[in-house]
């Protein structure tokens, strides 16, 4: 039943392709040997082996392939470029399979209008790595750029949200063998998408905030990469990295990315802990009822009162709302309060 609504799905989209063509698609089966790979490549890029053998024992059960590839016609009689299939396809040369079934498209495909329908296909299909659509997107946007600004078109196109294709386009500051990396993220090489959409996130924000030079970017890109596995483990300690450049003064801030940028050792966590304290501090100013003399409650009302200036400070230029203000000076008679009974 999957594979009959898999196929129903993908010859209604194909339909639709076809609308566009005074000729129309048409099914056959053909030689195995007369298909050659897609010129712009294969966005999926990391086919993995153990979903090749499955398929192959599915091909087996079935006795045959029961959804057909799809093809465009090649440059010479009888021959063609493969559209959707690649998996289908090593599966039947490893079978093989001396002929397999296609639609055939009624018109050659080239450049942007080759990508564009491979991404309308795979909308029915079993979607492509997080990295390897981003850099299908990007290969597409080299052919056409006019359509960077035109988000709701490419949207339709790609079958990508928003967010999505935000984070495409930021991940293209990283060169290719990095992009690969994050492809094949299954490698002894390899690294989680996530982390280079957290850290494209991190240096944009640092070079908003002045912090960081585009000049500088290949630089930031290798000393932050170098961290991955070793001292950070998880692409939410880049996120939190970057909500704490942002909500600190830009002095301080400067000064944990240079740090973080020189020392290869340095960890994030240290950081992540001690804002964590800091805004702890703004919401709940607490100071231990001891005399001043003691020197624990004194060191500890001194790193809250510290912290809640420099969370004061950050919130200077900010435009806070009436209820936000209110809650500042509560915070601030509690602490004038609690400072008066110590002494």
């Amino acid at each position: 039943m999957l594979l009959n609504n898999q196929h129903n799905e993908l010859r209604l989209l194909l339909t639709q392709i076809g609308t566009q063509s005074d000729k129309r698609i048409t099914f056959k089966r053909v030689p195995t040997e007369s298909i050659f790979p897609n010129p712009e490549g294969n966005p999926r890029r990391n086919i993995k082996q153990k979903d090749i053998d499955k398929l192959c024992d599915s091909i087996i059960a079935c006795d045959g392939i029961l959804v057909p590839l799809v093809v465009f016609p090649g440059p010479e009689k009888d021959t063609f470029f493969l559209l959707d299939g690649e998996r289908r396809l090593t599966a039947a040369k490893k079978l093989g399979l001396k002929e397999v079934p296609v639609n055939i498209l009624p018109k050659e495909l080239a450049g942007a209008e080759n990508l564009a329908t491979m991404f309308t296909i795979h909308m029915a299909r079993v979607p492509w790595n997080t990295m390897a659509r981003a850099m299908a997107l990007n290969q597409f946007l080299k052919m056409k750029p006019e359509f960077e600004k035109d988000r709701k078109a490419l949207r339709h196109i790609t079958a990508m949200s928003s967010y999505e294709i935000n984070n495409a386009i930021l991940v293209r500051m990283f060169p290719e063998e990095l992009q690969l990396r994050a492809v094949y993220s299954d490698k002894p090489n390899g690294l989680e998408p996530s982390y280079l959409i957290e850290l494209a996130k991190v240096i944009e924000a640092a070079e908003e905030m002045g912090i960081s030079k585009t000049e500088d970017r290949s630089e930031v890109i290798r000393s932050f990469v170098s961290k991955i596995g070793n001292v950070v483990h998880d692409p939410y300690q880049l996120k939190d990295l970057r909500n704490i450049l942002s909500n600190i003064p830009k002095k301080e801030a400067d000064g944990i990315f240079k740090t973080l940028m020189k020392k290869p050792e340095q960890s994030i966590s240290q950081y992540v802990l001690e804002y964590q304290n800091r805004v702890s501090g703004l919401r709940s100013i607490h100071v231990p009822r001891t005399k001043c003399s003691t020197k624990d409650a004194l060191t500890t009302a001194k790193i809250q009162w510290q912290g809640l200036l420099l969370s004061l400070a950050t919130l200077k230029d900010a435009k806070l709302s009436p209820s936000a203000l209110r809650e500042i000076n509560n915070l601030l008679d509690q602490t004038a309060s609690a400072v008066k009974e110590l002494c």
